[in-house]
């Protein structure tokens, strides 16, 4: 019901677009409460999910926008088109989430060495069910919308198809 609300008042986006619109929106509420509730509670694993999520955020608006762009051609400034965009998206994303699991693992080293108690376990312990729900919808929502429909062994036709 609701991605077709989307597509019908987004009007120039495909089905496929507004249901990535549509995670990119859950993945966000997502990242706020699993970031508060990780503070809250003082949860490493909490917040390194909700970081994860934020990745995963971040790298489907590179897609989504980066697909968008490769399919330009040629522009005045740029005669050569935009046909790299999507790869210098992903470049970024891996950059990001490199710097971000490197910034986990010296906290997860800085907590080996000096534990911290968790406060308010059941409240940490249902927002990962939550996450984890959400984190596999996601999944199955992505692949659903991408690689299912595109020609076996076609990852160039995926990504077009995902846009």
């Amino acid at each position: 019901l609701l991605p077709a609300y989307l597509e019908n008042e987004m009007g120039r986006y495909s089905g496929r677009s507004s249901r990535l619109i549509l995670m990119c929106v859950m993945s966000f509420v997502l990242f706020i409460v699993e970031t508060s509730v990780a503070y809250a509670g003082n949860s490493l694993s909490l917040a390194s999910d909700a970081f994860a999520v934020l990745s995963h955020l971040i790298s489907m608006i590179i897609g989504l926008f980066g697909v968008r762009i490769s399919r330009i051609r040629w522009h005045k400034a740029n005669t050569y088109g935009f046909s790299r965009a999507d790869v210098l998206g992903a470049f970024g994303n891996s950059v990001f989430a490199s710097a971000l699991m490197f910034s986990i693992f010296v906290e997860a080293i800085k907590r080996f060495i000096n534990p911290e108690k968790t406060e308010k376990a059941m409240l940490v312990l249902l927002v990962g069910i939550v996450g984890l729900f959400c984190n596999v919808l996601n999944y199955v929502v992505f692949m659903d919308c991408c690689y299912c429909h595109s020609p076996q062994g076609d990852t160039e036709a995926a990504l077009y198809a995902c846009a």
